[in-house]
């Protein structure tokens, strides 16, 4: 059986979704819905064989269509999810799940009452450095994970951004943009089980905007690991994207961005070694493994369904913790 997919929104990565589902075996894109329908004129003409619609409501009422995909600003993911869930469909939503974890529980209690799936893309914990990185750490091969120090420091490019992703009420704000991705990469790599959360947060080089561009956080987990993450959207700088991993043999750390790699360092002279990383689609391949987990009706998702709450539950303990300048026991 071949399954209808929709894509809502054609925004920086929406439109992506157009060749990921193309790619993708027993599934077809059957309509994209974008508001701003004149906008995206050159994709309408590069894709002759889909339907464009400025309605999303008008995609869920096709009996063709059994998943949705969810690109639209942040502010808008609880209500698309709510209507396609009670319209049936399986929706796997663009990171973050939401903007709150009241709406994250919306749109979750929803799904599960009309008997669907409701996954968040995730999409780094499938890029091929930050997999390679997930092997070393099971594998045992450097011991125990003993910290971490995650960072992503790029420029903001307020000229490019649309006027939600500088307004915190709306869903934008740094936080849920990267910072939501860093939080995921930890918690797949070293565990769930977070006990406390301490941070700073706050809008340090762009004051015109009414969210944050930085952040810096310290994470607890029960089993006594730790870590630091650094966030910053700078006018001017390096960018910097990675993490590095202490453990109790050695060290590795994964960048992706300015090159993507893999290191290793466990010899006595502390030097690092270069290790070789496959090339994919990492976001074909989440979506196929969404796509055959409901094929096979699966219980959850490969991106278990609540984890895309989780992410969001410590995002807003950041903000707590950099709010009244105390620790938030998590949990």
């Amino acid at each position: 059986m071949t399954m209808g997919v929709a894509v809502l929104g054609a925004g920086r990565i929406g439109a992506a979704y157009i060749d990921v589902v193309k790619k993708t075996p027993r599934v077809q894109i059957l309509v994209v819905a974008e508001p701003h329908y004149e906008q995206i004129a050159p994709l309408r003409e590069k894709n002759p064989d889909v339907e464009f619609v400025k309605d999303y409501r008008e995609t869920l009422a096709r009996g063709d269509v059994q998943i949705v995909i969810g690109a639209l600003p942040h502010g808008l993911h609880k209500q698309a999810a709510i209507d396609a869930a009670n319209a049936g469909k399986q929706i796997f939503m663009e990171k973050p799940l939401a903007s709150r974890v009241s709406e994250a529980d919306e749109m979750l209690a929803t799904a599960k009452a009309n008997g669907v799936k409701l996954m968040t893309a995730h999409t780094q914990r499938y890029y091929p450095a930050v997999k390679a990185m997930k092997e070393i750490i099971v594998s045992k091969r450097l011991g125990d994970v003993t910290m971490a120090y995650d960072t992503w420091h790029k420029p903001f490019d307020l000229a490019s951004r649309p006027a939600w992703m500088l307004d915190r009420k709306a869903g934008g704000g740094m936080g849920l943009m990267d910072g939501t991705h860093q939080i995921d990469r930890l918690l797949w790599l070293i565990g769930t089980d977070i006990e406390t959360v301490s941070a700073q947060v706050g809008t340090f080089a762009h004051s015109q905007i009414k969210a944050d561009d930085t952040g810096m956080y310290f994470l607890r987990w029960r089993s006594g690991a730790v870590a630091t993450v650094s966030r910053m959207a700078w006018v001017v700088g390096a960018t910097t994207a990675g993490a590095e991993i202490f453990f109790t043999k050695g060290q590795a750390r994964f960048q992706l961005m300015p090159k993507i790699g893999l290191w290793v360092a466990e010899t006595p002279d502390g030097s690092w070694r270069e290790e070789a990383v496959e090339t994919t689609d990492s976001i074909a391949d989440e979506f196929a493994d969404f796509v055959a987990a409901i094929e096979r009706g699966d219980h959850d998702t490969p991106i278990p369904q609540e984890h895309g709450r989780l992410v969001i539950q410590l995002l807003e303990a950041t903000e707590e913790s950099a709010r009244t300048g105390r620790e938030v026991v998590f949990g």
